[in-house]
């Protein structure tokens, strides 16, 4: 089944539901995918005026884990990627951590409701301020796709609606230039996981494993060129993989059938470097009726969290709480009603987590006790919004280093809302929408920004 369902229904006010990728079900039959950020549209909404997102006193020095004790975020960021390019040819190391950053989106639709391969760059400057650069350029089709970039931001990729990866290359102006439309390789990519070191790029097929199911790598020249490594694992509906903060030879997969793993086990601690094996697995969602559509881990890299946002289960949409304790994987807790949490991400600072509702129009807050073992997470609730409440959000990504570090950037129906974790108080304030204009044309997809 390599379906992704897009139906457009012209009114006074538009609505788009879209899948966020080609899932097959658990039952053995295809199913329809959660509502995957859903995207509706006023025809001509209101400009969405926001702070202009500029950064907040995040304090990042106070930030403090569950035993007081400071934590540098730079420190942080880098215990994600130690010796990235250690066995590397090429080097990809982080520029300045506080030098202006180029924010990528994808625009769907034309003006009139056809499909678009548009794709627009804006700037997201030093001091926070989100700015259109004017820039734009076309590839391949995406609607929700991953969008991740090598550690130094010189190049993208994106997961685009016909399976394939899309690949760009920023210049120090923001002038792109496409290396690849659309590249084909053996699977049918559903989901990405950029490698610490820059020079790979795991993919998901999010299908059986008997028809291509499982994470395949696909290396990254120096010159960018892509090429197909092949399957390195197989799977049944690897929904979404997670890499350990420390150890980027490690990640937690939300799929089935993983060798060695038990008939039930739904969740699969795996090292993928220097080779790829199972650690440990658990049943995470017991009814087997879950399409994972987020995941997120603690900075501490005790917690990894799972949304369903499966819409035809007859089960409230949820979030699956697991342990990691070295080599163990266990389940702790479900946090429901959660409606469709299709996006989610962890502060820094260790407090917080938001989960991102589509079919909610909402942007929800977990608060975080590493120090409770049985039930470490609560819902708080939505999230206090700097003017108009989010419409149809969909994913979520974050800056890690810097003193932008804990800046998220959500897409929206027609905006792009900044979101800053911080330490102090509540720990996560909303700093509201950029317009990314009206009609059609405005509507945001996929979205990525460098690291």
């Amino acid at each position: 089944m390599r379906a992704l369902s897009s139906i457009l229904l012209v009114s006074i006010v538009v609505s788009i539901a879209v899948a966020p990728c080609a899932c097959g079900s658990d039952a053995g039959g295809s199913v329809p995918a959660g509502s995957g950020g859903s995207q509706e549209v006023d025809a001509s909404p209101e400009a969405q005026a926001g702070s202009g997102g500029a950064a907040p006193d995040a304090s990042p020095q106070d930030a403090a884990d569950a035993t007081g004790e400071s934590i540098a975020p730079d420190v942080q960021q880098d215990t994600t990627m130690p010796d990235a390019d250690a066995g590397s040819a090429c080097s990809r190391n982080p520029g300045p951590a506080d030098a202006d950053r180029f924010v990528v989106i994808s625009h769907p639709y034309a003006a009139g409701g056809d499909p678009s391969a548009a794709y627009e760059v804006l700037k997201l400057n030093a001091a926070g301020e989100l700015l259109s650069t004017g820039k734009t350029f076309e590839m391949g089709r995406s609607v929700m796709g991953d969008m991740v970039f090598t550690p130094d931001g010189k190049l993208g990729i994106v997961v685009q609606e016909d399976g394939t990866l899309g690949e760009f290359e920023l210049g120090a102006d923001g002038t792109v230039t496409v290396l690849d439309q659309g590249f084909h390789g053996s699977f049918y990519a559903g989901r990405l996981v950029m490698a610490p070191s820059g020079d790979r790029v795991y993919v998901l097929d999010s299908e059986w494993a008997d028809i291509g199911g499982g994470v395949y790598e696909v290396a990254i020249g120096c010159d960018g060129k892509l090429t197909d490594a092949g399957r390195i694992l197989e799977a049944k509906l690897p929904y979404t993989m997670t890499l350990l903060p420390g150890d980027p030879g490690a990640a937690v997969l939300a799929a089935k059938d993983v060798a060695g793993a038990a008939p039930a086990d739904d969740a699969v601690l795996v090292e993928l470097a220097p080779s790829v094996s199972r650690v440990a697995s658990v049943d995470a969602f017991p009814d087997d009726e879950q399409i994972v559509a987020s995941a997120t881990m603690t900075p501490d890299g005790k917690y990894v969290l799972l949304g369903d946002n499966a819409a035809y289960s007859g089960i409230d949409n949820r979030v699956a709480v697991l342990r990691v304790d070295g080599a163990t994987l266990s389940h702790r807790q479900t946090l429901t009603p959660l409606l469709d949490p299709v996006s989610m991400v962890a502060s820094p600072y260790g407090r917080t987590v938001l989960v991102v509702s589509g079919f909610g129009d909402g942007i929800f807050v977990l608060d975080y006790d590493p120090a409770n073992a049985t039930s470490p997470f609560t819902v708080r609730g939505e999230l206090a919004y700097d003017g108009k409440k989010p419409q149809l959000p969909g994913q979520a990504v974050m800056i890690e280093r810097g003193s932008l570090t804990g800046r998220v950037l959500v897409a929206e129906n027609t905006a792009v809302r900044m979101v800053q974790f911080i330490s102090q108080g509540e720990g996560v304030m909303d700093l509201g929408p950029w317009s990314t204009g009206s009609g059609f044309e405005a509507i945001t997809g996929a979205i990525g920004v460098q690291p």
